[in-house]
């Protein structure tokens, strides 16, 4: 116990001097930690918990149950300083909780129920309703950190307006950093919890928040984002794409400043582009193409490490939290699957910490993973659930050839190995079953040639199959890329490629076919699969031809956002956001274009561009000063556009303007254009001037100085 006190003691002095200014002041005399002895009345905890949760509740309970009593006895007698005492005292007592090693979970979650079972949670929530400011901003903090999963029913039944009045309240800076956690944590609870508060307000109190830059704030809003998504259901994920949530999870997915941030905000991303009846709203969003480059670039086991260091994190997710990362890691789209992967990577690290990585099996993340491993043409993806296999202690299956319908026999006795059907190799072998005669097996020619007589054994073997012919690279005998027209119409039905082929059928050929002939020539035996596939062939018939002057001209965006990467990535961000949002298309480089065509890529999108913003943030010339060769990027897409004649509009924020000598001679009229100072405090102001400048193309006054901007 005095070990086990020990070390709660040094976490604690950690995350004080982390988190200091997120805390309560609390009094010295308050702390539960000094080696003192007492006996306190039996309170009730769940049984079956271990000795060193018991040792840990024993010490933390009396001291909890005695700021209960303070807060009861100051409600009675509206001692405000009392008050405020009982507040900090429990506030510190859960904050100790939360970063034990190893039982922090147990305690945290057992000391938060009993704040609920007390009828502390009750009072918290008239406390939030209090004239008195301070006491609305400490109950705030308090209630942030004991919302487990019990304390959110009950405040879902019983405060869930509270909650509401106070998320409508954006403009309170210090009251933001705790109402955006407390919707970080409501917004998991449930599906009709998740819909009531997008009803009332509380989602667009998130998305307004996504303009600030309160890192913790904007990390509460990330979560926020990821959690409704994940636990809100299809009918949330529509509203949040009408809310336009996958354009303001632009900025937070490409902050500079916040791993947690980026991470949460591409989580929240690729779930919504997981749901295929919002998927290609928020692929025009321009947010998904940033999820597997940042993820590529992150070290799982650092970053694990930074959660560890982070009381909101220390225990890691719990298994219903990890069981959402499944349906990506089994979807169609690889940013889902390259984040779940990454996700699952982190979580094993935790989790190897606290001897729990049997909870990936218990989940059926194990199964995934393999999957991932031996399917996967991503290197990245099939990197980390390799890693995630190795931590969890499980063997790592060998990847198996995409090029199914050329297997010889011995790499269908591999598959078979590798999925779990060893028993049956020696019978396939004897039968010489390819890769040929594996993609057109029956049910009957798996029951009565093979011997696989268990029809569960059997619909398990074919659920392999659907995998393995969905991942099949057909390339070999699929001229017309028959494969990805049907990926294109759902990614399930690349498992009927083979069939088509078999069948005779090519892409030019699909507008004639017809129901009979899917269903008996070519073995789809799903009805609607048949209709869907039917219906997207005709619409082939309905689309004009391709226009190939338009195919070699594509049309270019409205406006092309040049900024300095160092100091000006966030305003861009917020700049494409707010215009894309009012029907603008945008151009910024995010980082993504392919190594020895970024230059012409980068080019071409300026002299493409309608309009060109300027992002003149803190430094953003100064690279450009001496730069005679023109090395520099935003030397090179200022001088295009001033050749091009584009319409430019310098964006100015906390920025210093240079001597018009100092810069480059070729890109020295820049400094003669009018432009716009950003306000963040009436970001809506400043959009609105952009807009003129843009649609009026009357940037340029050759008499105005640089003073004007």
């Amino acid at each position: 116990m005095l070990l086990s006190l020990t070390i709660s003691l040094y976490k604690l002095c950690r995350s004080f001097s982390m988190f200091s200014s997120e805390r309560l002041s609390v009094p010295e005399y308050v702390s539960r930690l000094q080696n003192r002895r007492s006996v306190p009345d039996p309170i009730a905890v769940s049984p079956g918990l271990s000795t060193d949760v018991r040792a840990a509740l024993d010490a933390a309970l009396p001291s909890l149950r005695a700021a209960i009593r303070t807060l009861k006895e100051a409600e009675e007698t509206s001692n405000l300083e009392e008050t405020r005492k009982g507040i900090a005292q429990a506030f510190q007592l859960v904050q100790e909780a939360w970063v034990l090693p190893t039982v922090g979970r147990q305690v945290a979650e057992e000391i938060c129920n009993t704040i609920r079972l007390e009828g502390a949670l009750d009072l918290l929530l008239k406390l939030l309703q209090s004239p008195e400011v301070e006491i609305k901003y400490e109950s705030t903090k308090l209630l942030e950190q004991i919302l487990t999963s019990e304390n959110r029913d009950r405040v879902a039944r019983m405060g869930l307006g509270v909650i509401l009045n106070l998320a409508r309240e954006r403009d309170d800076a210090q009251l933001a950093r705790s109402v955006s956690g407390i919707l970080e944590h409501m917004f998991k609870h449930t599906e009709e919890t998740c819909s009531q508060l997008i009803s009332n307000g509380a989602l667009d109190s998130v998305l307004y928040w996504c303009r600030g830059t309160d890192p913790t704030v904007l990390r509460h809003c990330a979560v926020a984002l990821a959690n409704c998504a994940m636990h809100g259901g299809h009918a949330c994920q529509r509203r949040m794409i009408e809310k336009q949530a996958a354009e303001w999870l632009f900025p937070l997915a490409f902050s500079k400043e916040d791993e947690l941030i980026r991470f949460h905000a591409c989580l929240a991303v690729a779930v919504l582009a997981a749901n295929r009846e919002v998927e290609g709203e928020v692929v025009r969003s321009g947010t998904l193409e940033l999820v597997e480059p940042f993820i590529a670039s992150l070290d799982p086991d650092e970053f694990a490490r930074s959660l560890l260091d982070s009381s909101d994190n220390t225990q890691g997710r719990t298994a219903a939290d990890l069981q959402h990362l499944l349906p990506l890691l089994d979807g169609a789209r690889l940013e889902g699957k390259c984040i779940a992967a990454f996700y699952l990577c982190v979580e094993t690290s935790i989790k190897s910490r606290q001897n729990n990585t049997k909870i990936f099996q218990e989940i059926g993340a194990v199964q995934s993973l393999k999957r991932i491993v031996s399917y996967s043409s991503n290197g990245t993806t099939s990197s980390l659930a390799k890693r995630a296999l190795r931590m969890m202690g499980e063997d790592i299956p060998r990847r198996i050839s995409p090029a199914v319908p050329n297997w010889k026999s011995g790499e269908v006795q591999t598959w078979l190995q590798q999925i779990g059907f060893t028993a049956y190799t020696e019978r396939f072998q004897e039968l010489q079953v390819d890769g040929d005669l594996l993609l057109n097996i029956t049910d009957l020619e798996l029951r009565i040639d093979l011997g696989m007589t268990a029809g569960l054994t059997r619909k398990r073997f074919f659920r392999e199959l659907r995998e393995l012919k969905t991942y099949a690279n057909y390339s070999t005998c699929d001229p017309s890329n028959l494969a990805d027209w049907l990926g294109g119409v759902d990614p399930r039905f690349r498992q009927y490629t083979y069939n088509l082929l078999q069948g005779g059928l090519e892409r030019s050929s699909l507008p004639r076919v017809t129901e009979q002939q899917l269903q008996v020539d070519c073995r789809v035996e799903n009805g609607l699969h048949r209709a869907k596939i039917l219906a997207a062939a005709k619409e082939m018939l309905q689309a004009p031809p391709p226009c190939s002057a338009c195919e070699l001209q594509p049309e270019g965006p409205d406006v092309f956002i040049s900024y300095r990467r160092t100091t000006g990535s966030q305003l861009a961000s917020l700049l494409k956001v707010h215009l894309q949002v009012r029907g603008f298309s945008v151009f910024i480089d995010v980082e993504k274009l392919e190594a020895g065509k970024f230059e012409d890529k980068l080019i071409q999108s300026v002299q493409r561009a309608r309009n060109f913003i300027l992002v003149m943030s803190a430094g953003a010339l100064d690279k450009c000063m001496g730069d005679s060769d023109m090395k520099d990027w935003v030397h090179k897409e200022i001088v295009t556009a001033l050749n091009g004649g584009k319409n430019i509009v310098p964006v100015t924020d906390h920025f210093l303007w240079p001597e018009p000598s100092s810069l480059p001679e070729d890109m020295r009229s820049v400094l003669n254009f009018n432009g716009v100072k950003w306000s963040h405090e009436y970001q809506e102001a400043t959009i609105e001037k952009i807009i003129r400048f843009l649609q009026g193309r009357t940037c340029r006054d050759l008499s105005s100085s640089p003073d004007s901007l």
